[in-house]
């Protein structure tokens, strides 16, 4: 597979051959692509489930009745946590609250399908960034849900070393207006890193929807918002990002969208 010679790939992109394909270019999507495989992968986890249950079960019986009968409930409340995970995910984005359910640090949200989702995209000729794309806007929605109020200095800016000067030089422009910490990282490895050693509240995150999907998962206790690059001369070469989202970003965040003071630490709804 030939290497490209004039960039520098990043961490998700180290086996991409140089093909410039339009499916890789235009990987635009709404949330209703996730949300849709989302009811498509639930159905046929719930249908397998089922149909191994029916194989299974006469000899479950045979052997303890009572093992029969704990399986056979345990089997509904997987059905039905599974419902409930897609049911609070779909009533938070329309009602734009929170209605996520939380035990403690554990946290019942439709994330830990992701894998699985994109999978069943991809079987389905639907490419993992035009998936992930949709997923980044689902994930987005849903940290919108929550009202945070925050210190500016420990909201942070990650942006990727293949945005072009003229962007990057704009962007850290915005974060000495808001008083935001700004970084510029070349991979996951030294992102996870940064935000080890800040500890911020939140982050804002561009890169390609790889990248930000594997941070995403990485970073499970912070509030994420992420804003996929845009790739006109392909991956990890002269990238750039639509400025306004950032600045929406930061002032969600620090509570300038609201008649709140942006000076406190916690959430207000959670």
């Amino acid at each position: 597979m030939a290497k490209v010679k004039d960039r520098k790939l990043g961490d998700e992109w180290d086996k991409w051959d140089g093909n410039l394909a339009q499916t890789e270019l235009d990987v635009e999507a709404g949330r209703r692509l996730f949300l849709g495989f989302t009811v498509l992968g639930i159905f046929l986890l719930t249908l397998g489930l089922v149909f191994i249950w029916y194989m299974i079960k006469p000899r479950v019986v045979q052997l303890s009745p009572v093992a029969a009968d704990v399986l056979q409930k345990g089997l509904l409340i997987v059905i039905g946590l599974l419902l409930l995970i897609f049911s609070q995910t779909i009533l938070s984005i329309v009602t734009n609250r929170n209605f996520i359910v939380r035990a403690g640090k554990l946290k019942f949200s439709i994330t830990f399908l992701t894998p699985f989702i994109l999978s069943l995209g991809n079987k389905f000729g639907v490419s993992y960034d035009r998936m992930g794309n949709s997923f980044i806007k689902v994930s987005n929605s849903l940290i919108r849900t929550t009202r945070w109020k925050m210190t500016r200095s420990k909201v942070i800016i990650l942006l990727p070393r293949c945005l072009r000067r003229s962007v990057q030089k704009q962007i850290i422009g915005l974060a000495k207006q808001y008083q935001c910490l700004i970084f510029t990282v070349p991979g996951g490895e030294l992102a996870r890193k940064i935000i080890i050693e800040q500890k911020p509240t939140a982050i804002i995150g561009v890169a390609c929807e790889r990248d930000l999907l594997s941070g995403i998962k990485d970073v499970r206790h912070i509030p994420v918002i992420a804003i996929p690059n845009q790739r006109p001369e392909g991956p990890c070469k002269n990238t750039t990002v639509d400025f306004q989202k950032i600045e929406e970003a930061i002032r969600f965040f620090v509570g300038l969208d609201t008649n709140l003071s942006a000076d406190q630490l916690q959430p207000v709804n959670s």
